[in-house]
């Protein structure tokens, strides 16, 4: 309730700002403007009653994803705040010095609820939709002929519950998948944010992506019911296996903790997972020595790991992975227009691409899916295929 009446103050603050600043302005764009933060804040009560009354328990889709349309209302509400507070504490300094009043106070405390309403409301309609198709060759050193060009098709972070209303979308994404033709189909985790129960129907939609070799997956820190508000022991059992059930009849061979040898071109691969738990400050992970200690050296290596953080603890095995993929880290959902820096970077150590140690190479996703907020501020969903290559050079 703190956090609702905290966004609640925010709310009303910029109502005594805005109107202040529109009684001397045209009365098209007063009505215009006033016209918006009143369908916001009706926005923001619906949200802020229906989960009230919920209880605050996500349940279905529908239910998380009220869940994060408020988290990008508080996203809105307390940025507008804070800026048009820091705007008008800048114009009265600057009137005390000047002993004038500031004439461009009204302006932009007027752009800067527009320009933020804005920028939400595209990174809501569309930018969390726009996915981005991410194409990377990975060059390893002496690998075996059989295994040149193989081609591996890697989904994260689907958080179906964010799909909630775009499942064409995301349909479309996974027929996608089916029609580049991979080998090998990767999905490294975090299919739900809150409960189980936010599979809904969403395995027929993610049945929909196939490869020739199969399909395999891990369970994220997200997916063991933990950040259900409810959570208890009973209902982390029963999370696991529904959520295995559900993952099982998306197509997906689930590895929790275990390994499995495929042949590829007459050449066997062996292919872990790793469970990831947890939340952002306290995450922890499975059984590495369980999942690749029974490995042998001779065989090339992939794992699934939800956290690429866990990447490096996998040399207590005495043996990394030829190949680690990851997601997890979102990109935080936001950075610079054209990419290359998000605040994720302050956060993560690898939270995006391709990386290496000696002979051994992280990929990192940014994900399909949004959690916190409904929204991604230029930091656009993603496919990621990947082929590997024993004749050129990473860049």
């Amino acid at each position: 309730m703190l956090f609702y009446l905290i966004l609640l103050l925010a709310d009303l603050f910029l109502w005594v700002v805005l109107i202040r600043e529109l009684r001397e302005r045209n009365r098209i764009v007063k009505f215009s403007v006033l016209a918006v933060k009143a369908a916001l804040t009706t926005l923001f009560i619906y949200l802020a009653v229906t989960l009230a009354l919920h209880g605050g328990n996500p349940y279905g889709p529908a239910d998380a994803y009220r869940q994060i349309v408020m988290g990008s209302m508080a996203l809105l509400l307390l940025v507008t705040s804070s800026l048009s507070l820091l705007t008008l504490l800048a114009a009265g300094m600057v009137s005390l010095i000047m002993k004038r009043k500031m004439k461009w106070r009204g302006p932009v405390l007027i752009s800067i609820f527009l320009l933020m309403t804005l920028l939400i409301a595209d990174a809501h309609f569309r930018q969390r939709l726009n996915i981005k198709t991410v194409r990377t060759e990975i060059a390893i050193p002496g690998l075996d002929a059989a295994l040149d060009g193989l081609k591996i098709a890697l989904v994260s972070d689907l958080h179906l519950s964010s799909w909630h209303g775009n499942y064409g979308k995301l349909e479309r994404a996974m027929n996608s998948v089916t029609a580049w033709e991979p080998d090998l189909l990767f999905n490294t985790g975090d299919f739900i944010t809150y409960s189980w129960e936010e599979f809904g129907e969403s395995d027929t939609i993610l049945r929909k992506a196939r490869a020739v070799s199969g399909a395999f997956a891990v369970e994220g820190n997200h997916d063991d019911g933990t950040y259900y508000p409810g959570y208890d022991q009973d209902y982390g059992a029963a999370c696991s296996e529904m959520l295995k059930k559900k993952i099982e009849a998306s197509g997906y061979t689930l590895l929790r903790d275990t390994a499995l040898i495929i042949n590829h071109n007459g050449t066997s691969v062996a292919i872990a997972g790793v469970v990831t738990n947890g939340h952002r400050l306290d995450i922890n992970y499975g059984d590495f020595e369980k999942a690749l200690g029974i490995i042998p050296d001779s065989l090339f290596t992939i794992l699934l790991l939800h956290d690429p953080a866990g990447w490096l603890l996998t040399s207590v095995t005495g043996h990394m992975p030829d190949l680690t993929v990851s997601g997890h880290t979102h990109g935080l959902q936001a950075g610079l227009p054209g990419g290359g820096w998000s605040p994720a970077a302050e956060i993560h150590e690898r939270w995006t691409g391709l990386h290496s140690i000696g002979d051994s190479y992280l990929y990192v996703t940014t994900g399909l899916g949004s959690m916190g907020m409904s929204a991604r501020i230029f930091m656009p969903p993603e496919i990621v295929f990947l082929t590997l290559t024993s004749d050129r050079t990473n860049l």
